[in-house]
Formats: C-alpha cells, sequence, structure tokens
C-alpha cells in the first residue's frame, strides 16, 4: 500500500498535475492508494489560511476536496489507536522534536503531521509517497518506514520491506 503525503495528494487539484506524479498514479492500482486524515486536515487548513485572502482558491480547494472525499478515492485511513501509541512515543523522540516544537510567530508552524502521517504508515505497513523525503528520512532513522518514494525523481529512497 502507498500513503500519498499532503504534498503529493495536493497535485492533483492542479489542471496539470507533475507529470512524474500523474505516470506513476496511473501506473498504481488505486486499490494500492490511500491518503490519511492527517492530510485531510492539512488540506482543510490551507483552505482556511486562503479562505479570507483567497475566497475563490478556498472554494475551488473545498470543492475538490468535498469532490474527492465523496468519492471515496483514495481511501483515507484513520489515526488508530496503534499509530496514536506510535505518535505518541515519536513526540518524545529528542531528535523528532523539531517536528513539532516551533515558534508560534512562524509563518510555516510545525504540526507534527509528518510524524502523524508516518506512524499510520508504519503501522498499516505502507510506503509513504512524498516529495518531501528529508523529514521523512529523518523519522526513518528513528522509527523505520516500510518503504519511501519519490514520484516526482522516481526515486526509492527506503526500497520496501
Amino acid at each position: 500500500m502507498f500513503i500519498l503525503d499532503t504534498n503529493i495528494l495536493s497535485t492533483f487539484r492542479k489542471r496539470k498535475p507533475h507529470p512524474a506524479i500523474a505516470r506513476w498514479a496511473a501506473e498504481v492500482s488505486r486499490d494500492d492508494i490511500a491518503t490519511t486524515v492527517v492530510t485531510i486536515t492539512e488540506i482543510q487548513r490551507g483552505i482556511e489560511r486562503a479562505r479570507s485572502q483567497h475566497p475563490a482558491t478556498a472554494h475551488e480547494a473545498e470543492a475538490w476536496l468535498n469532490g474527492m472525499l465523496a468519492v471515496g478515492e483514495p481511501q483515507v485511513l484513520p489515526m488508530n489507536v496503534d499509530a496514536a501509541r506510535l505518535l505518541g512515543r515519536m513526540y518524545e523522540s529528542p531528535s523528532l522534536r523539531h517536528f513539532i516544537i516551533t515558534d508560534p510567530q512562524a509563518k510555516n508552524q510545525a504540526t507534527g503531521a509528518d510524524l502523524a502521517i508516518a506512524a499510520i504508515a508504519i503501522t498499516v505497513d505502507a510506503s509513504v509517497v512524498t516529495n518531501n523525503v528529508k523529514h521523512y528520512l529523518q523519522i526513518h532513522a528513528v522509527f523505520p518506514l516500510h518503504g519511501l518514494f519519490d514520484p516526482t525523481s522516481q526515486i526509492w529512497h527506503i526500497e520496501p520491506k
């Protein structure tokens, strides 16, 4: 199974998604592609941030998200008890603290979303699909991922187990 990180799922909102990502997605069975409730949270957060400055963009993004959820593809994986417990362990790992501790005035605040996505992926034996491999390699150093793939470069940074 492949879990799409927010930056990969969001590319499908564009009229012309990144060609390498679109090509990869076309080659993978839809049954093997999922995302997480964490990604849905991140997308909704982006919509809310855009709502006051760019209401038309926010409306379009929300319509896209609603349509995707209504169709049920990709499947959205929940944060189950095993993933929640693993996430708690990740939060207390000194080398991963920068994922959740941030300056409250920072434009892009650390939310711990990558940790939560990784926890879900680990507990369901899934590979993470992202072009933000740096964060996931840092997580992998402490909590081994089952796989890490960047569809933009077509590189497996962590070969699937």
